[in-house]
């Protein structure tokens, strides 16, 4: 069931009850929301669309005449025989209808005016009007506009029908579907009625209501293919309730076209509050006569959904427990209404082919059904994957921060600890060795330097990497600082290897077109440092490459370091951006370089993203999605 986000709609709207389509007083509790306040756009829109719901085809004479004589005290029985008796096959649908019906005589009904002494006048026009609003819906066409896609001539179908594809197919329309969601909750509706006789509800009545309760949806259809295409398509791709994509992208939503229609039709009240209030909770429809019939129908509208009667191109959750509530609130037994559940397959099927929906067996309508319900599963366990998958992401992220928070304190307070006595020894060690005289023990002292030099430098690594500063933008030469840092690589690279002839050349390739990045030049240059000197030191057979171009999907800035070297192992990719992680023998480097490229990104917005194969080598991807510096300017 809808709830309050169902249907608000302003006096924009107003048309649809009888007023001014501009600033018309608004009615009942339950006010219609299509535009927003000052959206002359979107407001001239919605007229257009009434414009168009008023130029639709009228309901057959049979059905106008009926509901005229519906409404006079004094109308004879005979002249609503001969009016229905002058249509054979309206005659004959008649007939049919009142056997199902006819649930409380002894004896077949077999003439019109049988039908009417038996079961009343207003069964009788009831089930008339059912069925020529069912053909009324069945032989409209969709309006055919010059180039207008999916709207368009192809798509109104041979014989009248505007088509009956799917909603996986060339049509988003289904028709055939959602007159079978039609008929079925016009007899849960129905069913529901008649095991309430207490309550003073009608069940043909409750039936023409049912029938019509979503008529809006196909009247936008028919007048809007194109548009009303794409709101089923966002509807079923965002499973959501329908009437929430219908008022920004047509103008107005499916219970105001209807609102429209039936008061252009001339309907029974009741037939139009239907119409424009059955999605509402029982608190939120406007106190009126008929608030019992528009209960029972938005309830068995929630029923049909849930069970996956038919098409109603509504993919809003539903749940027995809101039905429940709903069943409650509007005086309803709830076990009744459990108890009718399982007829209405049944019921559906029978009213299918006495309507001329064709053959529809209801072990065929309920398997169906079940069908649409492992498809909704099914989108409920990827939606549910999806969301694990994500909450296992900020899980990680979650971890990972509060790991360098720890880290950031720790490497704080280590620095304050040992950079003292750090430079104590530094300083005594170079003092000795300047006062040294034998190569032994200038040795020993140099390594003593050299030592603690690395030591502190590792102590402000892990602090960058801990706390990595605030970047400082500006507008950068990709080119220039992606060749400085090939050339510190290198330079890097070779102390470690023993010298420069040992490594192998560094390509570097940029696409054209690449503007000035809006990027903090040094610590952007250290992060793409650490990654070229990875993989300078993975023993590359051919060098490495060093690759800058613009994505055109989604125009991110992506910088790719690939190197045909050792590779590494499924577990080190994982792990390479952790702190101290290294799969290397004792004696390598301290495993800080890919972690501090992670977090010096990871300050301009950037992800790095590594794949690798033992002994195929590496590719290190570093992806900037707000990296252009024109775009900023501009903005500022």
């Amino acid at each position: 069931m809808s709830t309050k986000q169902g249907h608000r709609r302003t006096n924009s709207e107003a048309g649809a009850h009888g007023s001014s389509v501009e600033g018309g007083p608004a009615r009942g509790p339950s006010v219609f929301v299509t535009a927003r306040e000052g959206d002359g756009l979107l407001s001239r829109r919605t007229e257009l669309v009434l414009r168009e719901l008023d130029s639709l085809p009228t309901l057959p004479a049979v059905a106008t005449r009926l509901i005229q004589l519906g409404s006079q005290d004094d109308v004879e029985v005979r002249e609503i025989v001969r009016l229905i008796e002058v249509d054979p096959t309206l005659t004959a649908k008649l007939l049919s209808l009142c056997r199902r019906a006819a649930t409380r005589t002894r004896h077949p009904i077999t003439t019109v005016e049988m039908a009417v002494v038996m079961l009343g006048l207003e069964a009788v026009r009831s089930l008339v009007l059912s069925v020529q609003v069912f053909e009324w819906g069945q032989n409209t066409k969709r309006r055919t506009r010059p180039g207008s896609g999916r709207g368009g001539a192809k798509r109104a179908g041979a014989g009248g029908t505007g088509g009956t594809g799917g909603p996986n197919g060339s049509d988003s329309f289904d028709r055939v579907g959602f007159w079978q969601h039609s008929i079925a909750v016009a007899c849960c509706a129905d069913l529901i009625a008649r095991e309430h006789a207490d309550l003073d509800l009608h069940p043909e009545e409750a039936f023409v209501c049912g029938l019509v309760h979503d008529l809006g949806k196909l009247a936008l259809d028919l007048v809007l293919p194109k548009a009303y295409g794409r709101v089923i398509e966002l509807s079923e791709a965002r499973a959501g309730n329908i009437a929430d994509f219908e008022r920004p992208i047509v103008g107005l939503d499916h219970h105001a076209a209807g609102d429209r229609l039936a008061e252009r039709w001339g309907l029974p009240g009741v037939l139009r509050e239907v119409m424009a209030h059955h999605s509402l909770a029982y608190d939120e429809m406007p106190e009126s006569p008929h608030r019992g019939t528009i209960a029972v129908v938005g309830l068995a509208d929630a029923i049909c959904r849930r069970l996956g009667l038919g098409w109603s191109g509504n993919h809003a959750p539903v749940s027995a427990e809101r039905e429940r509530e709903l069943a409650e609130r509007a005086g309803l037994s709830w076990s009744r209404v459990e108890g009718v559940i399982p007829r209405v397959y049944e019921s559906a099927s029978a009213r299918c082919r006495d309507l001329g929906l064709g053959e529809e067996p209801s072990q065929r309508l309920l398997v169906e059904s079940i069908l649409r319900a492992n498809a909704r599963l099914g989108r409920l366990n990827q939606e549910l994957a999806e969301a694990n998958a994500a909450l296992e992401d900020a899980q990680h992220q979650l971890a990972e921060t509060r790991a360098m928070a720890r880290l950031g304190e720790m490497s704080a307070g280590a620095a304050h600890e040992m950079n003292n006595p750090l430079a104590v020894i530094s300083g005594r060690a170079q003092t000795l060795l300047k006062r040294c005289e034998t190569d032994g023990d200038r040795g020993a002292l140099q390594a003593i330097v050299d030592a603690s030099g690395r030591l502190s430098g590792l102590i402000q690594r892990l602090n960058r990497v801990a706390s990595p500063p605030k970047p400082a933008y500006g507008a950068v030469d990709l080119k220039t600082v992606l060749e400085r840092v090939v050339v510190r690589a290198k330079s890097r690279a070779s102390v470690g290897a023993g010298g420069p002839t040992t490594l192998l050349g560094v390509k570097v390739t940029l696409a054209e077109g690449l503007a000035s990045a809006r990027l903090d030049g040094e610590l952007f240059a250290d992060a793409m440092l650490e990654i070229v000197v990875n993989a300078l030191e993975s023993s590359p057979k051919s060098g490495v490459e060093v690759r800058a171009f613009c994505r055109t999907e989604d125009d991110a800035l992506v910088i790719e370091v690939s190197d045909d070297g050792r590779g590494m192992s499924e577990h080190a990719a994982a792990h390479a951006t952790d702190p101290f992680f290294s799969e290397k023998p004792a004696g390598r480097q301290t495993g800080l370089g890919l972690a501090l490229a992670h977090r010096l990104l990871g300050v301009h917005g950037a992800t790095l993203e590594i794949r690798s194969r033992v002994g195929r080598g590496t590719t290190v991807r570093v992806c900037l999605a707000n990296w252009r510096w024109s775009a900023h300017a501009r903005a500022a």
